[in-house]
């Protein structure tokens, strides 16, 4: 999956395959944040919504 992306990334955006780095990370949900909001564990998302809409 990673060298698949990899080779999508370059072709897409024209950046050589040499300069991409593809890191696929399993982590919980609770260890990321976005916007400034630590996102939701899975199960938790319409709940998680509800509280962050704006």
């Amino acid at each position: 999956m990673a060298l698949e992306l990899s080779a999508a990334a370059s072709r897409i955006t024209g950046t050589p395959e040499h300069r991409i780095l593809v890191v696929i990370q399993d982590s919980p949900a609770r260890s990321a944040a976005e916007a400034g909001q630590v996102l939701p564990d899975p199960g938790q998302e319409i709940e998680w919504l509800g509280q962050h809409e704006a």
